[in-house]
């Protein structure tokens, strides 16, 4: 049988107090700041670490043994005994029913959360992922993740008035999903709704269904987080289908060709020095700005002038400076090569450390650790030799430059600088190589669509698609096959011509048996009955033999070399082609 009471417990000495000492026992005497009134409580124990004071809740707490026989003490709520009892009646009633087997304890733990607010559930749950470690080696989540998560369940929740657990529902989240994709409308936790409202420009663009999957897939990540905590029996957003993305392409990215290759890496060597150098003419009083002192304005760089401004700047700057711009041009020709033969990223790249480069290794190789890769493993990246040369000359530049200023280059040190406008800089060395951004096609080239040229080039050398996720280190044959392929590096054309060459229209069939004679790709299926007919002969038909049948003559057809069977078989109509089996 269970018990109501009020417990006691220890609180802080109050600011002011005194402490007297009445029959043996210490007491605390202080002014209530609310009432003014003084008021006295007694002193906990003297063993006690920090002195305070033994005050009695104002709530009434309930002693009872659980379904499962452990005695446990809650927290009533109620400051009458009435209430209190009530209340504990219910507990002890709920714990008979767990050990009779009409409920089990995960069903009380659900009920508890049933009509907690929905709102609650899911600061509970960001305050999870806040906490959560990240991929591979990374000690927490990304605040981006976070700020998706809350404004794709805010969104989601409010769209299909969620209040609370009981009101969560599968088909109201479909219904939700297919509304916005068809009338656009987006929600009020969204971030280019808000923009558009702030821009006057209405309800905003129609969302992408990549955009909609993104807050199904947080929709259904939150249900599992609840299963795990016992808030739910089981997840109502359970396989959700997520919509068709096919059609949904950020950015059709093409490869750079080999010519466009090495056109690249000798502009990003040589413009940042050739900058300095470029060509100036005047300007006519017509292009002159209102109140501007320019009178000259400098030429544009060309894959045709990069050569004379390069040496012209040479000639005309400092040596130091000279040798700064030198420097930027061969890192940043090095940061291309790195990222066209080892199909880094670009935030993988600039995580590289010195230590990270093991050049002595057969092959030499790089290191990727496991909290800068995007997928959260570490992995060992092969570098080609001349790649691995390159590398180590300049090493041995930034030792020497590091010697000349009184430093040394240590392991921690960054193995490349790449700058965050490196996406603006590619533009500008794609201009002057003269390399459209943007082919007739819509295609684009960013700084990711070197990655898309190394696994093209990968496929164009021969290389089998298992082979390329692995140097790709993607877990989808897709992404090898669709996502970063460009068919026009593929030579469709000569994969085609190796296929073996088809029969010449008047060839016998004996003659296709024969060794001499190519052999056709397609079997003919096609069953021939000796019934008079053509096959591109004018003379006659052919037999299953070979030989030659004249037209007029009609051919007896025995049981043992009859294709048609004897007995016509009808089949169900609708189902197939009502055709003759070729295996009777």
């Amino acid at each position: 049988m269970g018990s109501v009471f009020k417990q006691k417990v220890t609180r802080r000495l109050p600011k002011g107090a005194e402490i007297v000492e009445q029959d043996g026992k210490r007491w605390a005497e202080w002014k209530d700041r609310r009432t003014g009134k003084m008021r006295q409580a007694p002193l906990n124990g003297q063993n006690a670490k920090r002195l305070g004071i033994v005050v009695t809740t104002k709530t009434f707490y309930a002693k009872y043994r659980d379904g499962d026989g452990i005695v446990r003490t809650e927290s009533t709520g109620c400051k009458s005994r009435e209430r209190a009892l009530r209340v504990l009646a219910d507990l002890e009633s709920r714990a008979e029913k767990v050990r009779s087997g009409v409920l089990s304890s995960r069903d009380l733990e659900v009920a508890d959360h049933q009509h907690t607010p929905l709102s609650e559930h899911i600061e509970d749950y960001l305050d999870y992922l806040a906490k959560k470690p990240g991929k591979g080696g990374r000690q927490r989540t990304s605040a981006a993740h976070l700020d998706n998560v809350r404004r794709g369940l805010i969104e989601i929740t409010r769209a299909c008035r969620f209040k609370t657990l009981r009101d969560l529902d599968r088909d109201a989240v479909i219904d939700w999903a297919r509304r916005t994709l068809l009338s656009g409308v987006l929600g009020k936790g969204s971030r280019a709704a808000g923009k558009a409202d702030k821009d006057g420009d209405g309800p905003g663009k129609t969302p992408a269904p990549r955009t909609i999957n993104s807050k199904l897939i947080a929709i259904t990540a939150f249900g599992n987080w609840l299963i795990d905590q016992g808030r739910l029996n089981k997840n109502p957003f359970a396989r959700l289908k997520k919509l068709d993305e096919s059609d949904d392409i950020r950015r059709n990215r093409r490869a750079l060709t080999a010519e466009e290759y090495t056109r690249l890496l000798r502009v990003a060597r040589c413009r940042p020095l050739a900058e300095m150098g470029r060509q100036t003419v005047r300007l006519p009083p017509g292009e002159r700005k209102p109140k501007s002192r320019a009178t000259w304005r400098k030429l544009p760089l060309t894959l045709d002038t990069i050569e004379a401004a390069t040496e012209k700047a040479r000639r005309v700057s400092q040596a130091d400076v000279v040798d700064l711009k030198e420097a930027e041009g061969w890192e940043r020709a090095l940061v291309y090569e790195a990222m066209l033969t080892t199909g880094l990223r670009k935030g993988e790249l600039a995580s590289l450390t010195v230590a990270d480069l093991d050049l002595e290794a057969t092959p030499p190789v790089v290191n990727i650790r496991a909290g800068n890769a995007k997928n959260g493993r570490k992995a060992k990246i092969p570098l080609r030799p001349d790649v691995a040369d390159h590398l180590q000359e300049w090493l041995a530049a930034k030792r020497e430059r590091a010697a000349r200023s009184g430093g040394r280059l240590s392991a921690t040190d960054r193995l490349f600088y790449v700058p965050k406008g490196l996406i603006r800089i590619f533009d500008r060395d794609l201009e002057v190589a003269g390399i459209p951004k943007i082919d007739e096609r819509g295609r684009q080239l960013d700084v990711h669509a070197m990655r898309t040229t190394f696994n093209s080039q990968l496929a164009a050398a021969g290389v089998d698609p298992r082979t390329s996720m692995a140097a790709m280190r993607v877990s989808s044959l897709d992404l090898v096959l669709k996502t970063y392929a460009d068919e026009s590096l593929l030579d469709v054309s000569g994969a085609v011509n190796l296929l073996p060459a088809p029969p010449a229209p008047n060839a016998k069939l004996d003659a296709v048996s024969s060794p001499a004679a190519p052999v056709c790709v397609t079997p003919n299926v096609t069953p021939t009955s000796g019934m008079e007919g053509s096959s591109g002969d004018s003379g006659g038909t052919l037999s299953p033999r070979g030989q030659k049948v004249v037209r007029s003559e009609k051919v007896r057809i025995t049981r043992e070399n009859a294709v048609i069977p004897a007995k016509e078989e009808k089949r169900a109509k609708g189902l197939e082609p009502s055709t003759s089996s070729l295996g009777s």
